[in-house]
């Protein structure tokens, strides 16, 4: 037999056994109970082992399999919502994670990937709204508070997102990701001074925050503190030297000192990072100009 052919017959064997695996299973109902149980915990071995290895395409399937057969398993649901999640489906990860949540003894589990998914889908108020439940769920919880309070900033409300941190902060004064989500509202609010504060108090509480000395030196930079800004700026892109927001930070705050050469690099590095950042590839094109801010 030719090799050709060979390889042929083999790929149509392993398509005739897939679809023996998929389609000829005894449907729940139609087979023992033993038979059942033992269908599905072949399944779940093949699932998990499948989903260990990354082949979350491959895993699907078998996993919906599971779901169809038993639709208020909260355990299957989770499942099928992460491997939706690692396949980018991001409308049937937010369905599943939806329909766990109506089943679930834990449902706040769904969090923060409901979120998530209702953020990558564009849709920043189911997102916001989202959270707000997990919010209420678990009103004790930092992070559900953060995350709610994150949402609203990325939509631009920050007066409401203000609050929210503000609030969370006076109940958990030590989680770091409110007092720097605050500082950063603050300064997108107007109000550098106050951001600094609560910037110097975060770097105080944790120095190797690379985001708090992001904002400290942002609230530096607005109150004309440019040396000291650049201090922050050049230690937190010690800690983090490919982080995209402090790199362009500095390369703003080495353009008004009129170091053009740090500016230059710091724009460079960045675009070798993300060579679609259309901002600093603006600023790079207007140094070679010779434009200034």
């Amino acid at each position: 037999m030719p090799p050709h052919l060979r390889r042929f017959l083999a790929a149509v064997l392993v398509l005739a056994l897939c679809g023996w695996v998929l389609n000829d299973l005894p449907a729940p109902g139609s087979a023992s109970p033993e038979d059942e149980l033992e269908t599905s915990r072949d399944l779940q071995a093949r699932g998990r082992e499948l989903v260990g290895a990354g082949r979350y395409a491959e895993a699907l399937p078998l996993v919906q399999r599971l779901h169809e057969a038993y639709p208020g398993n909260h355990i299957y649901l989770a499942r099928l919502a992460d491997i939706h999640e690692h396949l980018g489906r991001w409308a049937e990860c937010a369905a599943t994670w939806e329909a766990y949540l109506k089943v679930s003894p834990t449902p706040w589990d769904a969090f923060p990937s409901l979120g998530e998914a209702y953020q990558k889908l564009g849709q920043p108020q189911e997102s916001i709204e989202a959270f707000g439940r997990w919010q209420d769920l678990q009103p004790d919880n930092p992070d559900a508070v953060f995350f709610h309070g994150h949402a609203l900033e990325r939509a631009h409300q920050f007066l409401k997102a203000r609050a929210i941190y503000r609030k969370g902060l006076e109940a958990h004064p030590d989680s770091m990701d409110l007092r720097v989500g605050l500082a950063r509202v603050t300064l997108f609010t107007g109000s550098a001074t106050e951001a600094r504060r609560l910037a110097e108090e975060a770097v105080k509480r944790s120095p190797g925050s690379v985001d708090a000395r992001l904002i400290l030196g942002m609230a530096l930079r607005s109150e004309g503190a440019l040396t000291e800004a650049r201090r922050q700026l050049e230690r937190a892109r010690t800690l983090s030297p490919d982080d995209l927001d402090v790199l362009q930070v500095l390369g703003g705050v080495a353009e008004q000192q009129n170091d053009l050469p740090a500016a230059r690099a710091a724009y460079e590095h960045l675009l070798r990072l993300d060579p679609g950042h259309a901002a600093a590839r603006a600023r790079l094109a207007g140094l070679q100009k010779g434009n200034r801010p």
